[in-house]
C-alpha cells in the first residue's frame, strides 16, 4: 500500500482570492503521523508560517520540485471536519481565499498561557434569574424566527433552552450583536458560570487560547460571543442562538470576509445538523419572508397585549400655524405634564450633534470629509466632526471656495435638542447619551428628561419612561437605501414596544404622515408593513426577492479609477448572459472616500439563485466582493 506523500496546506496568509491550498512534500519520519486537520509549520516565500492540512495525497501535479512540511505544531487535528468544509463553502460563497478564512479562525498560540479574566465579565453583578424557564416546541429542525416583546421573557427563553441543552451535555452557542448584550444576558447566568465561555477575537492572545481550548475541549458549554464567536471551534454543538437578529452588527463590512454571522450560522447548521433559533423584538425582513415562505418557524412569545397611545404630528401643519420650533406644541405640552407629574421623557434623534449641516450660503460649498466626501457635524465644543471616520475641524469662518463668510448652520442633532430642552425646562434635569458622550456610569433614575440615540436604547429602563418623543422620524427616510423604510419603521416598533402600556404616550414628528408605515405602526402591524416593503422590493429588484451583490473598487486618483471601473464593469457585462442577472453601472459610493481613498460600486442583483457566478472569481484583486450587501450606502 503506497503512503501519503504529498500534504495539501491551507496557508494561514491572507491570499489572492484564486489561492486556495498548496502542496507540500510529506518528510518520511512525519509520514506515519500526519492527518488531514493538523496545524503544521511551512516554509512559505522565504518565512516559516503556519499552515492545515487539507488533503493527503499520493502524488503532487505540480511540475516542480515541493518544499518539505518543517514540523507538525500538533499531532491532533487542529481543525474538525466539518470546520476544513465550512471554509471551503464560504471560500466559494464569499469569493476569499481559504487562507484568508483559516487565518481569521485560528488563534495564535502563546508561548506561555497567562490566566486572566477580563474587567468587563468582573464588572457584572449577577442578578435572580426569572422564575419559570420558558421551554416550548420551538426547539425544532428547521431554523426557528422567535419574536418576544420583553426582555424578561427573553430571558427565560434562553435560560429554558440552556438547560435542556446542558442537560443532554452539549454545547449551545448565543452570538449577540454587541458586547452589552452579552452583559445583560450574562448576568443570569451564575448557575452556569464555570461552563461558559465569553469568546471575543479582542481578548488578550493569552485569554483568547484559554477560550478556544475550553471550547474545542467540551469544557464550555455555554458560548457566548459577538459575530466572530461563530468560528470557535465547537466540539459538541446542539443550538445556536442569533440574538437580536435584526442588528445590522452581525455582518462584517470589512475587512475580507464580509460574512453575515446569520449565513455562517446556518452553514454550520447544515454540516452538523444542529439547531437555529433567530430572535428579536422587531424581526427583519428578510427573516420573515423565510417564514412566508416556509423555510422557516415563526413563534410568538407572549403576544403583545397593550400598547402606548401613539400619535402621528405633521410638522408641515405645525409650520402653518407659525410654530418653526423642534418641538411641536403637543410634543412640549406632553413634556411640561410629565415634568409636573414627576414622570420621566425620552427625547429620541438618530443624529449627534448641534447641527448637521455647514452651508455657504452665498454659492452653496458645504463642509465635507476631506476623506469621506460626507457632510460633517458641528458640535458644541466648536469642532466639525466626520460621523464616519472621526475627522475634525474647525468650524469655518470664511467659505473656501468664494470667501463669503455667510456660512449657515442648520439640521437638528442631539446636543441642540438638549440646549432647546435646558432652555425650555430650565429646572428640568437633563441628561443625552450618544456615542459621542455615553453617560454609562450616571443612575439614569436621577433625570427627568433624557435625549439620545438609538445607543441610548440598551442603557435606559423602560419602565420609568413614560413618553417618548421622536423628534424627527425622518431622518432615515430619504437615504437612498433600500432598506431606509425598514429600519425606521422597526425603530419606531421598538420604542412602541418599550412603552408598552396604553397610560403611556409616543410623540412621532414627521413631513411625511401620509407613509403606510405610520398606519401600520398605529395598529402595530407587521403583516401589513411586511406586504407593502415586500410588494415595493419585487417591483424594483431587492433583497430579500433578489440576491444582492455589490462590488467596491478604490482608488486615490479620481480620474484613473473612474476609467479602471468602468473597464470592469465592460468585462463583467460582456460576461453576464440571459435575464437572470442585472448589472448597474458603477457610481460612487455614499460615502465617496474612506482613507483618503475614492470609492465607486457596481450592483448586481441576482434573481436566479441557481445562476453560475464563478465570472466573479476571475475579478481583479483589489475588486472588493460583498455578496450580501445589506446597503446600497
Amino acid at each position: 500500500m503506497k503512503k501519503n506523500r504529498i500534504a495539501q496546506i491551507i496557508p494561514a496568509l491572507r491570499l489572492k482570492r484564486d489561492l486556495h491550498f498548496f502542496d507540500y512534500e510529506i518528510p518520511p519520519e512525519l509520514q506515519e503521523q500526519t492527518q488531514v486537520g493538523q496545524l503544521v509549520e511551512i516554509p512559505f516565500r522565504n518565512q516559516m508560517i503556519k499552515g492545515v492540512i487539507l488533503n493527503l495525497a499520493e502524488e503532487s501535479q505540480a511540475k516542480f520540485a515541493l518544499k518539505p512540511i518543517n514540523k507538525i505544531i500538533d499531532p491532533l487535528p487542529f481543525l474538525a471536519k466539518w470546520q476544513l468544509d465550512l471554509i471551503k463553502d464560504l471560500s466559494e460563497y464569499y469569493f476569499v481565499s481559504m487562507g484568508v478564512l483559516l487565518k481569521m479562525i485560528i488563534p495564535d498560540i502563546p508561548k506561555r498561557a497567562k490566566s486572566s479574566e477580563e474587567k468587563f465579565i468582573n464588572d457584572i453583578k449577577f442578578l435572580s434569574a426569572p422564575e419559570s424557564a420558558i421551554v416550548s416546541d420551538f426547539y425544532q429542525a428547521k431554523p426557528v424566527l422567535l419574536q418576544y416583546y420583553k426582555f424578561e421573557d427573553k430571558i427565560k427563553i434562553y435560560l429554558g433552552l440552556i438547560k435542556k441543552v446542558i442537560e443532554q451535555n452539549k454545547q449551545v452557542a448565543i452570538i449577540c450583536p454587541q458586547l452589552i448584550n452579552i452583559n445583560k444576558i450574562y448576568q443570569y447566568l451564575k448557575d452556569y458560570k464555570d461552563d461558559i465561555s465569553i469568546f471575543l477575537n479582542d481578548l488578550p492572545k493569552g485569554r483568547y487560547w484559554q477560550e478556544y481550548q475550553k471550547i474545542k475541549s467540551g469544557q464550555a458549554k455555554i458560548i457566548i460571543g459577538t459575530r466572530s464567536a461563530i468560528f470557535a471551534p465547537f466540539n459538541n454543538l446542539d443550538l445556536i442562538i442569533i440574538d437580536e437578529e435584526d442588528n445590522d452588527n452581525h455582518k462584517q463590512e470589512e475587512p475580507n470576509p464580509r460574512y453575515n454571522a446569520k449565513t455562517v450560522a446556518l452553514k454550520i447548521k447544515n454540516l452538523i445538523d444542529c439547531k437555529i433559533i433567530f430572535t428579536s423584538i422587531t424581526p427583519s425582513l428578510s427573516s420573515l419572508y423565510k417564514v412566508e415562505n416556509k423555510e422557516w418557524e415563526y413563534f410568538e412569545v407572549n403576544k403583545i397585549t397593550t400598547l402606548p397611545q401613539i400619535l402621528i404630528i405633521d410638522k408641515k401643519e405645525e409650520f402653518k400655524k407659525g410654530n418653526y420650533q423642534i418641538f411641536s406644541e403637543e410634543l412640549l405640552k406632553s413634556i411640561e405634564n410629565n415634568l409636573q407629574d414627576s414622570k420621566k421623557t425620552f427625547l429620541f434623534l438618530n443624529r449627534k450633534g448641534l447641527a448637521t449641516l455647514s452651508t455657504c450660503q452665498d454659492c452653496g460649498y458645504i463642509t465635507s470629509c476631506p476623506a469621506c466626501k460626507l457632510p460633517l457635524t458641528y458640535f458644541a465644543n466648536k469642532k466639525m466632526v466626520c460621523n464616519n471616520c472621526g475627522h475634525e475641524d474647525e468650524l469655518l469662518l470664511f467659505c473656501p471656495e468664494c470667501k463669503s463668510p455667510n456660512i449657515k448652520l442648520s439640521g437638528t442633532g442631539t446636543e441642540k435638542v438638549e440646549i432647546e430642552v435646558i432652555k425650555l425646562f430650565p429646572k428640568a434635569k437633563v441628561l443625552k447619551i450618544d456615542q459621542q458622550t455615553p453617560q454609562l456610569e450616571k443612575d439614569l433614575a436621577e433625570f427627568d428628561i433624557i435625549i439620545g440615540t438609538q445607543f441610548a436604547f440598551d442603557y435606559i429602563d423602560w419602565e420609568q419612561i413614560n413618553l417618548i418623543g421622536v423628534i424627527n422620524a425622518d431622518t432615515s427616510f430619504y437615504i437612498p437605501d433600500y432598506k431606509s423604510l425598514e429600519r425606521t419603521f422597526c425603530l419606531l416598533a421598538k420604542l412602541a414596544i418599550f412603552l408598552g402600556a396604553d397610560t403611556k404616550k409616543l410623540i412621532i414628528q414627521t413631513f411625511a404622515p401620509q407613509n403606510y408605515i405610520f398606519n401600520d405602526l398605529k395598529n402595530f402591524d407587521f403583516k401589513s408593513f411586511f406586504a407593502h416593503e415586500v410588494k415595493d422590493r419585487q417591483e424594483l429588484n431587492y433583497p430579500p426577492i433578489i440576491r444582492l451583490i455589490k462590488l467596491i473598487y478604490q482608488s486615490y486618483e479620481f480620474n484613473a479609477g473612474e476609467k479602471e471601473v468602468e473597464e470592469v464593469f465592460k468585462v463583467i457585462k460582456s460576461k453576464i448572459k440571459g435575464d437572470k442577472i442585472i448589472i448597474h453601472a458603477p457610481n460612487l459610493i455614499y460615502a465617496q472616500q474612506v482613507r483618503g481613498k475614492f470609492r465607486w460600486q457596481i450592483i448586481i442583483k441576482v434573481l436566479d439563485n441557481k445562476i453560475n457566478l464563478d465570472f466573479l472569481q476571475n475579478l481583479p484583486d483589489d475588486v472588493m466582493i460583498d455578496v450580501e450587501a445589506e446597503s446600497l450606502l
